[in-house]
């Protein structure tokens, strides 16, 4: 008799990890449960969705329902785990109908995902949301659809804030942006980012930063006005962008061991405390590249990677090999578009640096994404971020209207590298006037740091 994979979850996480165990175990049987109506989806492509540049929230589908039953994978939709029962192999939960149900397995794979976090003033008001799942970019978009409103709130200056402020003014809403930090995206400040920051107040985003939200008001069920602690703002929609935190619940209450930042601990190849359980995706800490520290980092590759690790390893299990694919870490590395603009970043920001005991100070270029004399070439800034000691570099950030991607990776690969600034400074770099300088913009940024440490 064959062996059963039970995974719950069937976003990023969860289907790296079925596929993957029936690629190495063709065998095996694989459910899947998922407690929405949706499974494998591009979460990170809803911005574009709500902005209209995707049509349909079924083209962000990496796989239709009848394409996953075709691979083998058994996926439940609509079915919520509320309980896991480690002792008995078995997980229990109800249906949306409400209908209880269970299963036993032979191995189980974690792949709750994250929740995106609600403030202590949430309410039930009418035009109110947040942005995680499928089913929260599908209503979202229907409401501004149906209900045409015309002022919007965006709580959050992070990424997919950000990414939201730009979805929202294309459907020509007006949008007011509020963060509790001065900055965006927590340490991209008004001097560093200015060309981002002038570009959103010239298409008409309001900027209310360094304020904090202290309630909602509204009339007849709907939103009418955010109040925050330092003004009264108008509003026929909000959405809640605050932060992701991992949905660790069951495993908690299963007895599993949890990390510091609150998800589920697990090794490099995604094994949880207890055996028989792999976890994967937005519900683990793992290991950072620079600081060695366990973090939670919910990002979109680390996902489909850490997923496809607890696959591997459950796949080998059922065929009675061993698998030597590990999870190597996470530099964090990010990119968003506003506006016209690129911001990326990867490693340990000047803070995060000297938090985890690093001897860090920062320095700061603008360079060009093309040779100065050539048509279309834009400024490109960059911060850096290094330790003094040993001259390693520790992280990177980013602006630009073009060219930004490439490089910021490149920056991601020293930091895995643990290169120092001075063989970041010595690479030996592709070079043509379309494409960039002759000393690149992270070539002439690291040579900067080299000369003045």
């Amino acid at each position: 008799m064959g062996t059963k994979t039970v995974i719950v979850g069937g976003d990023a996480a969860g289907m790296s990890a079925a596929a993957q165990i029936r690629r190495v175990a063709p065998s095996a049987e694989v459910v899947v449960f998922e407690k929405t109506n949706y499974a494998s989806y591009a979460s990170c492509g809803m911005p574009y969705y709500i902005a209209g540049d995707i049509a349909s929230h079924e083209d962000l589908l990496a796989l239709s329902a009848q394409e996953i039953a075709d691979r083998g994978i058994d996926v439940r939709y609509g079915h919520a785990v509320e309980e896991i029962r480690p002792g008995a192999r078995r997980i229990a939960g109800r249906t949306r109908s409400g209908q209880p149900f269970g299963e036993t397995y032979d191995h189980l794979v974690l792949a709750t995902g994250g929740t995106a976090v609600r403030p202590p003033w949430w309410s039930e008001l009418e035009g109110l949301f947040t942005l995680r799942s499928l089913e929260d970019g599908i209503a979202l978009r229907t409401f501004i659809d149906e209900h045409r409103p015309r002022r919007a709130v965006v709580i959050g200056a992070g990424f997919i804030g950000l990414e939201m402020v730009e979805s929202l003014a294309r459907r020509g809403l007006e949008v007011t942006l509020v963060g509790r930090s001065p900055h965006l995206l927590g340490d991209f400040d008004r001097t560093f980012a200015a060309p981002v920051y002038d570009a959103m107040r010239h298409c008409g985003v309001a900027l209310n930063l360094a304020q904090s939200v202290q309630g909602l008001a509204g009339d007849s069920g709907r939103i009418t006005h955010v109040e925050t602690d330092v003004e009264r703002l108008q509003a026929d929609m909000v959405l809640v962008a605050t932060g992701l935190e991992p949905s660790a619940g069951l495993a908690r209450a299963a007895g599993l061991a949890m990390g510091r930042s609150g998800a589920i601990a697990v090794d490099d190849q995604m094994q949880t405390s207890r055996t028989g359980i792999w976890a994967a995706g937005d519900c683990v800490e793992v290991k950072h590249v620079v600081s060695g520290e366990k973090v939670h980092k919910p990002l979109a590759l680390t996902a489909n990677r850490t997923g496809r690790i607890a696959g591997d390893q459950v796949g080998s299990a059922v065929v009675g090999r061993s698998s030597a694919q590990r999870f190597r870490g996470t530099a964090g590395s990010l990119i968003t578009q506003v506006l016209d603009y690129g911001l990326a970043q990867t490693g340990l920001s000047l803070g995060e640096a000297r938090r985890a005991g690093f001897d860090a100070v920062s320095f700061e270029r603008e360079g060009r994404s093309r040779a100065r004399y050539y048509p279309g070439s834009k400024p490109l800034k960059t911060r850096i971020v290094v330790e003094r000691r040993t001259r390693r570099l520790l992280g990177a950030q980013m602006v630009g209207e073009e060219g930004v991607v490439g490089r910021i990776d490149a920056l991601a690969t020293a930091l895995f590298a643990r290169m120092t600034v001075d063989e970041v400074h010595h690479l030996d770099l592709a070079y043509a006037p379309p494409f960039g300088p002759v000393y690149d913009a992270i070539i002439d940024v690291c040579g900067k740091a080299a000369l003045e440490l």
